[in-house]
């Protein structure tokens, strides 16, 4: 179902039979909304308004943010693949770390991840980020290769790999988003 608000302009409410509550996640173009079974529309507009402040500073936020066109997509990815396995290479075999595989993907919720074989993922939209922010993803992703996990030994790996900054940089990376 979908309505139109002064503030968000389209809504789009959906029912998810999982949900136990009223999720809202604003976009650049609207409102998205997912609720449980049974949600009727003023519980859903009562929520809303609930939160009104806080999801329009959401939005506002999400129109700032730089949106890729495919073209700029696609560059990012061909500059991912050539530089994310180069790279992970290099700082895999100046630290001593060993990985089966890297992958690039178009993840827009994480910039890398490692599965449990030591398979590694980055996101293409890493390639967006400074360039020593690019070196902390991907020893990361190698710590995890040791640890998979972010306990205190997984802290000390990244801590000895990135001059004991590691909590600094991992809050840099969080000013920059994927798109």
């Amino acid at each position: 179902m979908q309505y139109n608000d002064p503030d968000f302009g389209t809504v789009t409410v959906t029912v998810n039979p999982r949900a136990r509550s009223i999720i809202m996640r604003p976009e650049v173009d609207g409102l998205r909304v997912t609720s449980f079974r049974g949600a009727t529309l003023s519980l859903i507009k009562e929520a809303i308004d609930k939160h009104r402040t806080s999801l329009l500073k959401k939005q506002a936020t999400q129109k700032a943010r730089h949106h890729f066109t495919e073209e700029e997509k696609e560059e990012l990815r061909q500059e991912a693949k050539a530089y994310l396995p180069r790279r992970t290479a290099e700082l895999a075999y100046m630290w001593g770390f060993e990985y089966e595989s890297v992958k690039i993907q178009s993840s827009r919720t994480r910039w890398g991840s490692c599965s449990a074989s030591s398979s590694i993922n980055y996101s293409f939209y890493l390639m967006s980020v400074p360039e020593h922010l690019i070196d902390y993803v991907i020893l990361h992703e190698l710590c995890h290769t040791k640890h998979h996990d972010h306990s205190p030994a997984f802290w000390a790996e990244m801590n000895r790999v990135t001059d004991g900054t590691a909590k600094q940089l991992r809050q840099e990376l969080r000013k920059y988003h994927t798109e």
